[in-house]
């Protein structure tokens, strides 16, 4: 058993990595800006203003899972500032807690994203793929992932960095499904951004928190940044009318052809690295995007 400490914990991928790590008999302590529902011990903390050091000392966690940020790339756009200090200093400010703690042999892992990649010349994606961010939040990640490499590099830390991919799943209140959900509710049809030509990489949320487990129990290795995702180019059209059908037979789709600045058009993740661990899919969109509108019209 190890004892894990999950910043941002009370997010949409912070709730089910601890309810997953719980299960395997881990003790789950959480960092947040509120107390949540009470399920785990959580520490309430601004992590942009308060003494990490002191919590780190006094929890002493085997393993970090930060999780903490704004994964919002409009807002990032809109508020730059915001951005950089949720997604990039505070990284800075918990690594160096830390090393003032003396937690250096900690296991962390960070949870980066695809959209440092940009928008990529080829696919599918590979870890080696130069990153070229197009938003304020995809460049902030990557600043993040730089200062991991630092302290990797400079004392010797054990941090695995996983950029994930269209995350999806119960919890999720924004983004791609919530928004098409939420539009279906306001006028019974559906209309998006671009030409629906567009492409992602989806990934439930339980196979996500599944690849971040195997992750975690990879050994430690100087080749520590992974994809998380399931290695397929699924198009937005296809992605809409799927849930569209799921919804109701009677619902419109149709897409307005104006890009959203900061989106990229395609995506498609090379996952060697993830199946060399044991990653396997077992949800399927189909079977992900059913369970997520039962979520919703139960929330």
């Amino acid at each position: 058993m190890s004892k894990v400490l999950i910043t941002g914990i009370n997010g949409f991928i912070g709730k089910h990595i601890a309810d997953y790590l719980c299960k395997c008999e881990n003790e789950i302590i959480g960092i947040d800006v509120s107390a949540g529902n009470g399920t785990y011990n959580t520490i309430v903390c601004d992590m942009a203003k308060d003494d990490l050091t002191d919590i780190l000392e006094s929890a002493r966690p085997d393993i970090v899972i930060h999780c903490a940020g704004i994964a919002n790339v409009s807002y990032s756009i809109a508020h730059p500032d915001d951005d950089f200090e949720a997604n990039t200093a505070v990284v800075h400010r918990l690594l160096y807690a830390m090393l003032r703690a003396g937690l250096t042999s900690s296991r962390v892992l960070f949870l980066s994203s695809a959209g440092v990649y940009g928008q990529p010349e080829i696919l599918p994606i590979s870890e080696n793929t130069q990153t070229s961010p197009i938003s304020p939040y995809a460049l902030h990640k990557r600043m993040a992932e730089d200062i991991c490499s630092y302290f990797v590099d400079v004392h010797g830390m054990d941090i695995r960095i996983a950029r994930i991919f269209s995350a999806y799943g119960p919890g999720l209140r924004k983004q791609l499904f919530w928004d098409m959900y939420q539009k279906v509710l306001a006028d019974g049809n559906l209309q998006l951004f671009g030409t629906g030509e567009e492409t992602r990489d989806f990934i439930y949320i339980d196979d996500l928190v599944r690849a971040l487990g195997l992750i975690l129990e990879a050994k430690k290795s100087t080749e520590y940044i992974y994809n998380v995702a399931n290695g397929k180019q699924v198009s937005i059209r296809e992605v809409a009318g799927c849930f569209a059908k799921q919804m109701s037979d009677k619902i419109e789709v149709s897409f307005n052809n104006q890009n959203r600045k900061g989106d990229p058009d395609n995506w498609c993740a090379d996952i060697s690295k993830l199946h060399g661990l044991g990653y396997k899919q077992q949800v399927s969109l189909d079977e992900g995007i059913a369970q997520y509108i039962e979520w919703v019209r139960n929330n």
